[in-house]
């Protein structure tokens, strides 16, 4: 319990930049968390009721709706409890044993005895010394029988299968695929990967402290282009090194198993290696690139969205990820000498209301992106799948869906924040009981190219007027304030030539998502919902989704520098170009029987007269979910009726966007998977 406290306490600490606090000074915080901890329990009760109550949404469960705990649950273990089956042995290698494991993540009661399945191994990373990407590479197959398997590490210590040049100790990935048998039909457990360190000796094989995740580098900026954070994580509390270059050493203050350790004074644009460190084992040496000065140096950058679970079994379908068609989108960006990643949301499945199930999608995610995000930054967004709720059943196939709280440790956005190390410039909430915008809305600069990601799947809920919340493509004024200030400083700032803003939901849909995202085909009624805790009742917000979505492009259109807007969401590819010319809906000249929808009978769409600067839209969300195809809009619609379109286009092929910017443009080209060109735009900021 210590342990966790100090965990919280280092985290907060390290989120809040407190790099260096001392021993002294975290004695005395954990002091006072002690005694206000125990002030907290004491009132318990008090501090429960008085959370209920100022929820900024109404609680389902005091209209008597039954919480379904178990909703949506796609990872029956976590890695924690895989991990806990792996230990000692003096046989073939490691011990599989699933002896103690009794609960499933959905919440049922299993026997481990009727547990039977597979177990593969391999080096990782395989020929280690050679490759720069890494990935997974199995050697040995084993069963499982009665819950109990070995890892066969013995095997690949052998003469004819020892790739690694390993004595007596190395790095092992796991593949453990699980069935549960039962009366009736056999039920699927998942298939999870994870590493493993081993060192023999005598005939002993010792599970060593391990590297379950990364290591990542993260927020390489030129912000500061003099430090980075490399994150990781053990499967133990330990404390873990970080070592640059062989003789720079960075070290944890304590013990943890979410490490996130700032490597400071770095020279701007200079190639580093670094490897990771715990006791005596040792990682493969990677390396990383520190970001050049602001203003300086080409920039080269990729986009993707919607990676998740497709279509077709095997690793399309692996735990919340299409491992497949992830996998070779991020090593040709990789190979294409990206020197970061933007990621559009929907990485995962989510949709789930168990926290330890949300964290293991986003645990295999980056699994697969490994090879990337090893030695090159990854910065990612929030779709409306990264969603972590709680479902109320009122006998509708969804039910009741809302951000799961408390918000400070449970929601959507908490969780996000956990799982990814991104920049802590976000906007404050003016709702005090909202979740944070911390490491889900953010900015960044690389080079010339300035970077701004927001979010339009805040707070979700498909229950808005009746129990609150936000619904998908919604933004809150509070963040629409944000990204204008934003927008601004760009203008202002002389080291900015480009700026890319990204966010799951498109602001302008083509196929797939017309009936949401920031559209919902014209129906401006589409608002947020905020429970007054006074008045008893749900207060919606001033906009509806189509003025806010003007808004919004007004504002960027009133920035010389945006080069593009990203979105994903819809599975599919597509390009529009946003001018004053293009009928996109006005709300005061179009609703002409004033019921706040477009469309109806005898009403038209609108340009918007106030746009000033033309600036290209695009729909990237087809990294592996499902396709969707083009549907009618009112803005593929006016280009489509034009003889010479090159401002709008649509594909439903899986794709990567990939930039490139210098000091005389920055130019475009999509590619599906197999590196196949599907579209090009070879100065982005021609139309300006």
């Amino acid at each position: 319990m210590l342990l966790q406290i100090i965990y919280t306490i280092s985290k907060s600490a390290l989120r809040l930049k407190i790099r260096n606090i001392n021993k002294h000074n975290l004695f005395i915080v954990i002091i006072c968390f002690l005694f206000g901890s125990a002030f907290i329990i004491n009132t318990g009760a008090f501090a429960q009721s008085l959370g209920k109550s100022e929820l900024p949404v109404k609680d389902p469960a005091q209209e008597n709706y039954p919480e379904l705990a178990f909703d949506g649950v796609r990872n029956m273990l976590s890695i924690d409890q895989i991990l806990s089956c792996i230990k000692d042995s003096s046989e073939n290698g490691l011990l599989f044993d699933m002896n103690g494991i009794t609960i499933l993540l959905d919440g049922t009661t299993i026997d481990p005895n009727q547990v039977y399945g597979s177990i593969e191994v391999g080096p990782f990373p395989f020929e280690s010394k050679e490759v720069d990407y890494t990935y997974h590479r199995f050697r040995r197959f084993s069963r499982i029988q009665k819950g109990k398997g070995s890892l066969m590490v013995d095997y690949l210590l052998q003469p004819s299968h020892n790739s690694e040049d390993w004595v007596s100790e190395g790095q092992i990935v796991v593949r453990i695929t699980l069935h549960l048998e039962t009366d009736t039909i056999d039920k699927k457990l998942g298939i999870y990967d994870t590493y493993v360190f081993f060192k023999k000796e005598d005939s002993i094989y010792i599970k060593k402290p391990s590297i379950i995740e990364g290591p990542f580098v993260n927020m390489i900026t030129s912000n500061d282009p003099t430090t980075i954070i490399v994150s990781f994580r053990t499967d133990i509390p330990v404390k873990a090194q970080v070592i640059v270059n062989h003789d720079k050493i960075f070290t944890d203050s304590i013990p943890l198993t979410r490490h996130e350790i700032k490597i400071t004074g770095l020279k701007p644009d200079k190639k580093y290696n670094y490897y990771i460190q715990i006791e005596n084992m040792k990682t493969k040496i990677y390396s990383f690139r520190s970001a050049p000065f602001p203003g300086k140096e080409t920039v080269c950058f990729a986009y993707i969205g919607d990676s998740r679970e497709g279509l077709g079994g095997g690793e399309y379908n692996f735990m919340g990820v299409n491992r497949k068609t992830l996998e070779k989108i991020m090593n040709l960006a990789f190979l294409g000498g990206a020197d970061f990643f933007l990621v559009g949301g929907d990485l995962i499945n989510g949709y789930t209301t168990v926290k330890k199930d949300f964290v293991n999608q986003f645990y295999f995610w980056k699994q697969t992106v490994a090879g990337f995000f090893h030695e090159r930054p990854i910065y990612a967004g929030m779709g409306n799948h990264e969603a972590l709720v709680r479902v109320y059943d009122d006998g509708s196939r969804y039910g009741i869906t809302l951000d799961r709280w408390p918000y400070d440790t449970e929601s959507s956005e908490a969780v996000f924040a956990q799982e990814f190390v991104h920049p802590l410039n976000g906007p404050e909430t003016e709702d005090a009981r909202l979740p944070s915008y911390k490491e889900n809305v953010y900015s960044f600069q690389y080079g010339l190219v300035k970077v701004i990601a927001f979010n339009n799947n805040y707070w979700v809920s498909y229950n808005t007027q009746k129990f609150g919340g936000c619904p998908e493509g919604y933004i809150m004024e509070d963040q629409l304030d944000w990204i204008k200030q934003e927008l601004k400083k760009a203008d202002n700032d002389k080291t900015v030539k480009y700026v890319i803003l990204f966010a799951q939901e498109p602001v302008f849909p083509n196929g797939g998502h017309i009936d949401d995202a920031m559209w919902y085909e014209g129906n401006n009624t589409v608002r947020a919902y905020i429970y007054n805790t006074k008045t008893k009742k749900l207060q919606p917000e001033k906009k509806g989704i189509i003025e806010i979505r003007n808004e919004l492009v007004k504002a960027i259109s009133r920035c010389k520098k945006v080069a593009a807007v990203l979105g994903a969401d819809e599975h599919s590819y597509s390009k529009v170009l946003i001018d004053k010319n293009v009928p996109i809906g006005h709300m005061k000249k179009d609703d002409k029987n004033n019921n706040g929808k477009l469309g109806d009978e005898g009403e038209e769409y609108s340009c918007y007269s106030d746009l000033k600067y033309p600036t290209w839209y695009f729909s990237a969300g087809d990294a592996g979910a499902p396709y969707y195809s083009e549907e009618k809009t009112p803005w593929n619609s006016y280009w489509k009726g034009k003889s010479d379109n090159h401002y709008y286009y649509f594909s439903s092929q899986e794709h990567v966007l990939i930039f490139e910017a210098d000091n005389q443009k920055i130019s475009l080209t999509v590619y599906n998977p197999y590196a196949e060109i599907i579209d090009k735009i070879d100065d982005l900021m021609k139309v300006k």
